[in-house]
C-alpha cells in the first residue's frame, strides 16, 4: 500500500493578509521611530575674505588714514598716492545649528578683536588701535572689548552673515618707506540661539 503525505494548510483570508501586513509596517515603523535621530555638533567658522587694505601714501614723519567699513577713506598729515586702492576687510562668518529645522532663529554673537594690531617694517611703524565695523548695531569694535550682536532672519540648518571691518591706522616714520602688511585677528562666540 502506497502511502501519501497530505499536507493541510488553513486558508487565510484577505482581511487577514491585510491585517498581516498593516502590524508589520507598525512594526517596521515603529522600530524606525524608537531611534532618535542624532544631530551634530553646532559649528562656527569665520572665514577672512579680504584684508583690510589703506593705499599707497606718503608723510614726513606720521600721519594716519581711516578706512570705513564702508569704503570711506580720510587721512590727517598724508600724501595719498596712486598705486593699490584702499579697502575694509571683509569676514564671513557661518553658523551650523547641527539640525535641520525649518524654525527662524536668531543668533546671539560676541565679536572681538583682541589686541591693537602693529607692525614695524625699516624705519616705519604702523598701528592699528582703533576699528569700526558694519554689523548691526555697533559701529566700533575696541581692541579687548567684546561686541554682542543679535543676528536675525536665520532659516535653516546654516546662517552664514558678511560682515566688513575698517581701521584708523596711525603711522610713525623715522626713515625710508614701507609696504605693511597687519593681520586683523577676530574671534567670534555664539553665546545663544534664539
Amino acid at each position: 500500500m502506497a502511502s501519501s503525505l497530505v499536507q493541510v494548510r488553513p486558508k487565510i483570508g484577505a482581511c487577514a493578509r491585510a491585517a498581516r501586513r498593516v502590524l508589520a509596517a507598525m512594526l517596521g515603523a515603529g522600530l524606525a521611530l524608537s531611534t532618535p535621530a542624532l544631530a551634530a555638533t553646532p559649528s562656527i567658522t569665520v572665514t577672512a575674505d579680504q584684508a583690510l587694505r589703506f593705499g599707497s601714501f606718503f608723510t614726513d614723519t606720521s600721519g594716519t588714514r581711516t578706512v570705513s567699513a564702508t569704503g570711506t577713506v580720510t587721512g590727517s598729515a598724508i600724501v595719498p598716492l596712486t598705486g593699490s586702492a584702499p579697502g575694509p576687510a571683509q569676514f564671513t562668518f557661518t553658523y551650523d545649528r547641527g539640525i535641520n529645522a525649518n524654525v527662524n532663529y536668531s543668533l546671539l554673537i560676541a565679536v572681538l578683536v583682541p589686541g591693537t594690531a602693529s607692525q614695524i617694517s625699516g624705519g616705519v611703524t604702523g598701528t592699528i588701535a582703533s576699528f569700526n565695523t558694519d554689523l548691526p548695531g555697533v559701529s566700533a569694535l575696541l581692541p579687548g572689548q567684546i561686541a554682542q550682536i543679535t543676528l536675525t532672519g536665520c532659516q535653516s540648518r546654516i546662517c552664514s552673515r558678511t560682515f566688513r571691518v575698517g581701521g584708523t591706522l596711525q603711522v610713525a616714520r623715522t626713515s625710508g618707506g614701507a609696504e605693511l602688511a597687519i593681520p586683523i585677528p577676530i574671534v567670534v562666540t555664539v553665546l545663544a540661539e534664539l
